[in-house]
This record gives C-alpha cells, sequence and structure tokens, in this order.
C-alpha cells in the first residue's frame, strides 16, 4: 500500500498522521505561541495529549475511505505542523471546515500558505466537498493572511464568538466554494 503523499513546495509535502510523530507533536506544540494562536490545542502539550489526539487520527483514518488530516512534513519526514478537516465525515457532508498549526521555527516563509493551498486542492478534488471555511482570532492576522491568499472570502466578523481561557475572543469566519477556483 503506498502512502498518501502531497507536495506542498520543495522540501515539504502533507502526509497522514501517524505514531511516530508523537515527539515531533510534544516538541512543537509544547510553545506558548501555538497556544495562543489556536482554540483546541493545550498548554503545557503533554504526552497524554499527544497520544489522545495521535488515538483519534488512527481511528478517524481506519474509519474513513480518506484521509481528512494530514501532517506538514519537511525533507527529513518530520512533523512540523497540521491541516485537516477533523470533523468532516467522506460522502455525508457536503462543507468541512479546516484547522492548521505550523511550528513556531517556520513561521513566516508561506509554507502554511502552500500547505492549506495543497489542502484546498486535495478537500475539492478528492473529498468531494463543494464549501471549505475557517475561523480565526480576531487577532490572528497571519492565519487571515494564509486563507486570503488561498481565496477564502471574509463572510463575518463574529463579536466575542470564541471562548478561551475564560475570556470572550471576536473571531473571523472565512469561506471558499469550490466554484471560486478555476482548475
Amino acid at each position: 500500500m503506498s502512502v498518501l503523499e502531497l507536495k506542498v513546495r520543495e522540501g515539504f509535502c502533507l502526509s497522514p498522521i501517524q505514531r511516530m510523530d508523537k515527539p515531533a507533536l510534544l516538541e512543537y506544540l509544547n510553545t506558548r505561541e501555538i497556544y495562543d494562536t489556536t482554540l483546541n490545542i493545550p498548554f503545557p502539550y503533554l504526552e497524554s495529549h499527544a497520544d489522545v489526539w495521535l488515538q483519534r487520527r488512527a481511528e478517524q483514518s481506519q474509519r474513513l475511505s480518506k484521509e481528512v488530516c494530514f501532517a506538514i512534513r519537511n525533507s527529513t519526514g518530520k512533523l512540523i505542523g497540521a491541516v485537516s478537516a477533523d470533523s468532516f465525515e467522506p460522502g455525508v457532508a457536503h462543507k468541512a471546515e479546516i484547522g492548521y498549526w505550523l511550528a513556531r521555527p517556520f513561521w513566516g516563509r508561506g509554507i502554511m500558505t502552500d500547505a492549506v493551498r495543497s489542502y484546498v486542492d486535495y478537500a475539492f478534488r478528492e473529498l468531494g466537498v463543494v464549501r471549505l471555511t475557517a475561523h480565526t482570532f480576531a487577532f490572528n492576522l497571519a492565519s487571515q493572511r494564509v486563507l486570503e491568499k488561498n481565496r477564502f472570502q471574509l463572510e463575518g466578523r463574529l463579536r466575542q464568538h470564541l471562548m478561551k481561557d475564560g475570556k470572550l475572543i471576536d473571531a473571523r469566519f472565512y469561506g471558499l466554494l469550490k466554484e471560486d477556483l478555476q482548475w
């Protein structure tokens, strides 16, 4: 069986999450900056968090006919981030919400923009979705730029929409239709 691999750019690809990714998860997710820009990644990021997440990914991969969660890998195959539509069920839903994170040492180089582009192409071509959505914190301008560079449209400003650390946070809601892209 061949492993699914999507090219991101020279030296980077998307491929399925594996149990061997645990050390990289612990290394890269145990940083305050990742925690501050995401909703569902805890801090400190413990071994138990990695174990639960990896188990869910393994179960999801077995249950679904297609991958919906990918590691972003560097040229050595090490996980440096992820992009996914964790709650999407291929063949059941027509839309999916994507989420992503990238290890701090790789920020500012356009890697996430390219990874999301590869994922968008895969989602529209292989998963059969017709609509992709994403939420960002209102203050996370870098994440918003990733979406905008991939032709996502700002569809709403959601006041006090998300809660983190007991505080209500404004969000931005983005959407992209398959028909918005020319193949």
